[in-house]
């Protein structure tokens, strides 16, 4: 399975408790004039990427969040509207601290 991710940014600090590294999907349906992440509302943007892709990307640092209570956010845009593409990549990261942050 595949979906759309405009940036993995790592040593986040202000998304969760310790170092995180933030992943960033693609499309959102809201068009809130204070939003943070206008890059992330279109839904053809960003650049496709597998989920064994996304998974081992992060995973390059899982041993580095673990130490520091740190995890992985998933952000955008809207992580739900690709829960799909979302539910496959959480469960490759199991012994990863996860968070999701919705406008849901």
């Amino acid at each position: 399975m595949r979906g759309r991710v405009f940036e993995v940014r790592e040593f986040c600090l202000h998304d969760g408790p310790g170092p995180r590294t933030t992943v960033f999907l693609q499309g959102c349906p809201l068009r809130c004039t204070w939003c943070q992440n206008p890059e992330g509302q279109a839904f053809g943007g960003g650049r496709e990427m597998s989920v064994d892709e996304l998974a081992a990307d992060v995973l390059r640092t899982a041993d580095f969040l673990k130490a520091w209570n740190g995890g992985v956010p998933f952000s955008g845009g809207e992580p739900l509207l690709q829960s799909a593409f979302l539910l496959e990549v959480l469960e490759m990261l199991s012994d990863v601290h996860k968070t999701i942050e919705t406008s849901a």
